[in-house]
């Protein structure tokens, strides 16, 4: 069961000792974490916090600065609601200041980018990204950090509920097993969203050219799919790459399993995963993309929702 402290303006410290309920959310593709949790009423809360953080097992697992209090009054009495997100947030309400850097590494775009917003903890190599990265107007300190990690890495950045950002994408983790000889559930949902599959992305590869360059989907689910996109590979900061992913885009949202899991298990997402059940059978190359945990009448669960890293 986690447990919550709330930090006030002044900096001083209250422990929550009857927490009515919890929602916790964390998606691969969602840069921030959220927590919404109710309370008996607590006028000093309502006015003087600041600061939430979750801990399990005493370790912190999520913290962020109060979005939004809500004093609630009914029949059965009167409660406050807190919700907050996890530091990312810090990256996608700032804009980032106009410029064009040379040759960044990772260790300056933490220190432009991200420690300023409090974040102490980073996971990246010190080979400099060898080009310009430049930043327009408008654009966010998250999306800088994002551009850095997707032309350095080619991979999506990802920072955790505490904090620590990784440049490189989710720590790996051991695999969790689900099912057989693994954590077990109580329902399973296996959704196959056919309509999100892209059959292939028609390419123009030259200014003078048709559309004549082709990336079908070799997804077997693909099999009577009709959904065509088109991509112009020699406008601005778009190349044959992009049509790759967004075939592959396609596929990560076709298909997805849901599992209502008892206890709290929001450490498991981006971990590799292997389920194995009676119906579904053995799926293998699974990532942990989604994970959902509540407290309420209904006691403590997650529900885990995991997607294919391969099809």
């Amino acid at each position: 069961m986690l447990k919550f402290l709330i930090t006030y303006f002044d900096k001083t410290e209250k422990h929550l000792d009857n927490v009515l309920t919890v929602i916790l959310n964390a998606d691969v593709e969602v840069p921030a974490d959220d927590l919404t949790i109710t309370i008996p009423y607590d006028e000093k809360i309502s006015e003087n916090a600041d600061f939430i953080t979750a801990f399990l097992d005493d370790e912190a697992v999520f913290t962020g600065q109060i979005d939004e209090i809500i004093g609630i009054k009914s029949k059965d009495g009167a409660i406050t609601k807190i919700t907050a997100r996890s530091p990312s947030a810090f990256l996608l309400d700032n804009e980032a200041e106009p410029l064009t850097y040379i040759n960044p590494s990772a260790d300056f775009i933490f220190n432009r980018h991200l420690m300023p917003f409090g974040l102490t903890e980073y996971d990246a190599d010190d080979i400099p990204f060898f080009g310009t990265l430049k930043i327009d107007k408008g654009m966010t300190h998250w999306q800088v950090f994002r551009n850095f990690c997707i032309n350095r890495y080619g991979k999506e950045p990802r920072i955790t509920g505490r904090g620590k950002a990784f440049f490189k994408g989710f720590e790996s983790g051991k695999t969790i097993n689900f099912g057989k000889n693994g954590i077990g559930y109580t329902a399973i949902r296996e959704s196959k969203r056919r309509f999100k599959l892209i059959s292939e992305v028609r390419l123009k590869l030259t200014e003078a050219g048709t559309y004549g360059g082709c990336i079908k989907n070799e997804n077997p689910e693909c099999k009577g799919i009709e959904r065509v996109r088109y991509v112009n590979a020699t406008a601005d900061k778009t190349t044959v790459q992009t049509a790759d992913n967004i075939i592959e885009k396609s596929n990560s949202d076709s298909y997805s399993i849901a599992l209502d899991c008892v206890g709290c298990l929001i450490e498991s997402i981006g971990r590799p995963a292997v389920l194995d059940d009676d119906m579904f059978g053995r799926i293998e190359n699974l990532t942990v993309r989604k994970i959902r945990y509540t407290v309420g009448s209904d006691g403590e669960k997650t529900t885990v929702t995991l997607g294919k890293e391969r099809f």
